[in-house]
């Protein structure tokens, strides 16, 4: 399985509509919250697990290259790979891929960098769902609205697209395309001349060959496309972006516990554990895990068996569109046979510095975030930072997060 993924961004528009504010400067590379905007929309995908980022410029495009060159400090930032690519004159948004299509990835993300929509991408581009067409070429995030007039509505036959409509006159309820798309590069053979508009020219042919799916999220949504919208986003976004987070301990409470689990061929996931962690990623819950690893302190593994092993689990979870935010682990024992590692730490639960390692780089929000475990020690530790601390029965798991999401 591929566990790379790509995301092609849009930041070749002119930005029109906000006049003298992008005389200089990209609209996607606008200051938003003490960054550029298009900057949040990378480090969101980051958390799931996209790590080759392609930007499609064109308007301004030195300055992008400025910012986004060769080894550029927010690549060092993110952890990824990121490339600039100048369209040679507006080539539009199908022109743009065309342009793209020797650094494209069979499969792969685009999307618009003037705008967030955030859901869970990992339901998008990994999750198969039996009532789809198995010879589908784009996956379309559409998102419901109660006002349609200034984006058009799209008509939806249970996974299929059916149309896409003109902007309606009068206010009407219904659902719109966020400009998110999972494709297949075999789409590029339905580019032959630019300009090409992928919404006006592409998408129509794929809609009449039923090869057009639209899948329909509730998530938080924002383009910075006028002014009333970049001064809400620079007033409001790092709140609208803000998220509660589920503190999980590992064994026990995800996968069996058979004593100091770090082998892949002896890890058994606990039923439910999977579904679990994607109800919490649709729901935009940031998911932690949060584990002691005293076999490391007593000998018995090494922290990289540790890592390859939560490595190995984020691609299991990425099969069925779910993914961990962050993982901790206590290599701590006070009576470990490693003299480094055999001291009573701060971070072995029910101590909380895990916990609060994770609440300083991620900054949740509390009030809705708690921690579940099988131990008193996960419930202890959870309490110790102001959040629902509760040991719960073993394979418990899924059952117990139903009940919090329904709260």
């Amino acid at each position: 399985m591929e566990t790379v993924k790509q995301a092609a961004i849009l930041i070749g528009g002119k930005g029109t509509r906000l006049g003298d504010t992008v005389r200089n400067t990209p609209k996607p590379l606008l200051e938003v919250g003490g960054r550029p905007f298009v900057e949040h929309v990378m480090l969101n995908l980051r958390r799931f697990g996209f790590q080759d980022f392609i930007l499609l410029a064109g308007y301004q495009s030195d300055v992008v290259h400025e910012r986004y060159g060769a080894d550029s400090d927010f690549a060092q930032e993110l952890r990824a790979s990121i490339r600039v690519l100048v369209e040679p004159s507006p080539m539009g948004t199908g022109g743009a891929l065309k342009h793209a299509e020797a650094y494209l990835r069979d499969e792969f993300l685009l999307l618009n960098g003037d705008s967030i929509f955030d859901v869970n991408y990992l339901d998008l581009t990994n999750c198969v769902y039996d009532q789809e067409p198995s010879d589908w070429l784009g996956r379309v995030a559409l998102l419901p609205v109660a006002d349609a007039s200034r984006y058009g509505l799209v008509e939806l036959d249970r996974s299929k697209i059916t149309a896409f409509r003109e902007k309606p006159v009068v206010p009407e309820s219904g659902l719109v395309n966020s400009g998110v798309y999972w494709l297949k590069s075999e789409i590029l053979n339905y580019i032959e001349d630019t300009p090409c508009s992928l919404e006006q020219q592409v998408f129509p042919k794929l809609v009449a060959e039923g090869r057009l799916i639209g899948r329909v999220y509730n998530g938080f949504f924002i383009d910075i496309g006028i002014p009333e919208d970049l001064q809400r986003a620079r007033d409001n976004l790092l709140d609208d972006l803000k998220k509660p987070a589920a503190f999980l301990d590992r064994d026990g409470t995800l996968n069996h516990d058979h004593g100091y689990t770090y082998k892949i061929e002896e890890f058994r996931w606990i039923e439910g554990a999977k579904g679990a962690i994607k109800q919490l990623n649709d729901a935009g819950y940031l998911v932690f895990v949060v584990t002691n690893q005293a076999g490391i302190a007593r000998g018995y593994y090494d922290a990289a068996a540790v890592e390859t092993l939560h490595q190995w689990m984020q691609g299991e979870l990425a099969i069925v569109g779910a993914h961990i935010d962050d993982i901790r682990y206590c290599p701590h024992h006070p009576e470990g046979t490693v003299p480094e590692l055999s001291i009573i730490c701060e971070c072995r639960k029910p101590r909380a510095g895990m916990l609060k390692s994770l609440i300083e780089k991620w900054k949740p929000e509390i009030s809705r975030s708690f921690m579940l475990g099988d131990s008193d020690k996960d419930a202890q530790a959870g309490a110790s930072v102001g959040i629902l601390g509760k040991k719960i029965k073993p394979a418990s798991i899924l059952n117990e997060v139903k009940k919090i999401l329904a709260l």
